[in-house]
């Protein structure tokens, strides 16, 4: 059996599994049956990867998720940096707290001299004029505050879906462009699982079956797939499966794990 290193997914994913189990007892177990050892590699086939864009116009901060790890929807692929935006938003907020403190104060002073005489003075007209301008610079700075606090949440480059990011088209400190590409990704529900196992036991596997990957050091540690085609290749049949759920398999990968019917 090969040793890796865990990945953080794959910690978090383990752990999760195991604490829902009285005493720790290891999840799964009554898959054992009729479970078979096997090398997977899981690949995405040509065609698979899309373009990500970037919403903004910003440089990179970070780039957080790791290149072909599993990575879950709506985690962080790509962080802009939007000190630009968080200023423009203080700027925003102080703008409209001055446009409301005008409005009621003018508002207050029309009140004021609406009670004498001359309330038609031109005064009179000045203020009302003054008023409907400080009534449009706060709705033009709520207008404001609304895209820009838009803007800082869809800053980011997200997953779009469960899957594995492929590529970074920015490095660190690059300034990327709005609408343009800014990585590529692939759904892991495009992605495909490519394994052989002896042809004894390939009638348990056949076309349509929905089975379970599980990982050999820990079977806890798992996803169910559906077999997409079983190959004859001598004493042995090549079976390629497509992910029903997250895999825990790193892209472009060799790993052992175990195979069975999914319950």
């Amino acid at each position: 059996m090969k040793s890796r290193q865990r990945s953080s997914f794959q910690a978090v994913l383990l752990f999760a599994a195991s604490a829902a189990l009285p005493g720790g007892a290891p999840a799964f177990a009554a898959e054992a049956a009729g479970a078979i050892g096997i090398e997977v590699r899981l690949v995405a086939p040509a065609g698979s990867e899309s373009e990500l864009k970037s919403a903004l116009t910003l440089p990179v901060r970070a780039l957080p998720t790791a290149i072909n790890q599993p990575a879950r929807k709506g985690a962080v692929l790509v962080e802009m940096d939007v000190a630009k935006l968080q200023k423009e938003l203080e700027g925003l907020r102080k703008d409209l707290t001055r446009a409301q403190n005008q409005k009621r104060e003018l508002a207050s002073s029309r009140g004021a001299t609406s009670s004498s005489p001359a309330s038609n003075s031109r005064a009179d007209m000045q203020n009302a004029s003054a008023v409907a301008e400080a009534q449009m610079a706060e709705s033009n700075a709520i207008s404001d505050l609304a895209r820009v606090q838009t803007e800082l949440a869809t800053a980011n480059l997200v997953a779009p879906a469960d899957g594995y990011l492929r590529r970074n088209l920015f490095a660190v400190g690059a300034t990327a462009k709005k609408r343009k590409p800014l990585a590529t990704f692939v759904e892991a529900k495009q992605t495909v699982v490519e394994t052989t196992v002896p042809a004894a036991a390939a009638a348990t596997f056949s076309v349509g079956a929905t089975v379970r990957i599980a990982d050999a050091a820990s079977s806890a540690l798992g996803f169910r797939g559906k077999v997409l085609s079983a190959t004859p290749e001598g004493e042995h049949v090549a079976l390629r499966i497509q992910p029903l759920e997250l895999p825990f398999l790193a892209l472009d990968s060799t790993a052992s794990a175990s195979l069975s019917p999914a319950p």
